[in-house]
């Protein structure tokens, strides 16, 4: 029996998913277990795989789409199964906002008018696009057509896909034909002159709008300062300040979903930093040892992993999230360490990290970073975190603050290990001035939850284990 595939809805605030890849295409088999397609979360993408024996029967998505969760997306079933029903079904939960009523489709022009140089609108739906009261579109040409300033429900294009639905290159190509054909710089003149251009021919090849034309519709005397004034357009579209615009992407995705997330962060809870210097003489030193006498290397992030695991075990409350209207203190250490990963910022979390030695957790860190870096993370290797460290000492970055990875008490930033000079104390008390590899670290608290007493506290602590780097590894 035919079985309709859904969004999954993989996270708490999971709203929409973005569907990025298709494995199976209509018509192929596959086997339960099988990856079917893959989705975009707010933190990296995530393979779907089938529940089922089957054929791909159907797809109502394409690449790149997003819908909402729970939806519909896809039917798998056996190869000769009539899905004629489901199919519909499936096109009236996709298209139920676009319910079309019969006078409108009764009175539906055979052509739709377009202004000059405007943006596109249209007249009304076409009885040809619609089943049952509700339009046939796909979720992509509909975002299209949105992006474009289309009314869906006052639409006149002839559909190309399944049953005469409308698909994205119908609404492009309706984009196409009905877009009034104008130079960069005619039509930066004519927005700043506010001309209108209906009823204005052009003179350029298939009778596009060039600036004589719109020079020729204004006083002579304004049409030199409008020409000085648009030189600059040449160059591509621009700002209305005067700035060339190079590319334009939306702000979509996981870098919109990092962004809101931060902002509530940064906005909600009240940041407080403390910043100190680390002499890390004494642990490259002993690193450099331990990676001699075995076959994984260690890191430095390690080692600073393990004196934030320690300092959180001294100073518990800094293990601790409010949620509400409760301040909630965590039983074991789960550390996220942020990574750079292709698809932006990701901060895979080490599980009871505190059970963990140094090389146990470069062990588990590293095979995390490698999934980070190869989009194959799942959600419970990035969720349940209880204190996050960020390190861009591999940058050189001497010294930053970090936001803090809500609902988190706070996260500690690393910086670059760099040699500068350092005033030595010998056990008679005399000073002498030598050359030591330093290194910034920096906490930032929720004041709301930690007092600037225990963060003084917690970072110095962290500074004295990386400076007596022994007691790491008892």
């Amino acid at each position: 029996m035919a079985e309709v595939i859904i969004m999954p809805k993989l996270g708490f605030n999971m709203s929409e998913g973005k569907l990025v890849r298709w494995y199976k295409q209509e018509g192929e088999p596959l086997k339960k277990g099988e990856p079917v397609f893959s989705i975009e979360t707010d933190k990296t993408a995530i393979d779907i795989e089938a529940t089922l024996d089957g054929v791909f029967r159907k797809k109502f998505i394409e690449e790149g789409d997003s819908v909402e969760v729970t939806l519909p997306i896809a039917i798998i079933g056996t190869a000769d199964e009539n899905i004629d029903t489901l199919i519909a079904d499936v096109n009236r939960q996709l298209n139920k906002e676009e319910s079309v009523a019969p006078a409108a489709k009764a009175e539906a022009p055979a052509t739709a008018t377009v202004p000059a140089d405007a943006a596109p609108t249209a007249a009304t739906v076409a009885a040809g696009n619609t089943v049952g009261g509700f339009l046939r579109i796909t979720p992509r040409a509909r975002r299209v057509a949105k992006e474009n300033g289309l009314s869906i429900t006052n639409l006149q294009v002839n559909g190309t896909g399944y049953d005469g639905g409308i698909c994205e290159k119908d609404i492009l190509a309706y984009l196409t034909s009905n877009k009034q054909k104008i130079s960069p710089v005619a039509k930066k003149m004519a927005e700043e002159q506010n001309i209108s251009l209906d009823g204005l021919q052009g003179t350029g090849s298939g009778g596009k709008i060039m600036k004589q034309d719109i020079l020729g519709s204004m006083p002579p005397s304004v049409g030199t300062v409008a020409v000085a004034a648009a030189v600059d357009a040449a160059d591509g579209p621009m700002t209305s300040d005067g700035k060339v615009i190079l590319e334009e992407t939306p702000y979509s995705g996981i870098r919109k979903v990092i962004g809101d997330r931060l902002s509530l962060s940064k906005f909600t809870a009240p940041h407080l930093y403390f910043t100190q210097k680390v002499n890390l003489e004494q642990l490259l030193d002993i690193r450099s040892q331990i990676n001699k006498a075995q076959t994984k290397k260690t890191s430095v992030t390690d080692y600073i992993a393990k004196a934030t695991i320690k300092t959180l075990q001294k100073f518990p409350e800094m293990n601790s999230a409010l949620i509400g209207d409760k301040l909630v203190k965590y039983k074991y250490v789960n550390l996220g360490i942020a990574v750079a990963a292709p698809t932006g910022l990701i901060v895979p979390v080490v599980r009871k990290a505190d059970k963990l030695s140094v090389v146990e957790i470069s062990v588990e860190s590293s095979m995390l970073f490698e999934k980070a870096r190869s989009g194959g993370l799942a959600p419970s290797d990035y969720n349940g975190g209880t204190f996050t460290i960020s390190n861009l000492g591999m940058f050189g970055i001497e010294n930053f603050t970090a936001i803090i990875n809500p609902p988190e008490a706070g996260i500690l930033s690393i910086s670059a290990t760099k040699d500068e000079p350092f005033v030595e104390v010998d056990k008679d008390g005399c000073k002498s001035i030598t050359i030591k590899p330093m290194m910034n670290i920096t906490l930032s608290v929720d004041h709301r939850i930690i007092d600037g007493l225990l963060a003084a506290q917690f970072v110095t602590e962290v500074k004295r284990l990386l400076e007596n780097p022994i007691e790491l590894l008892i």
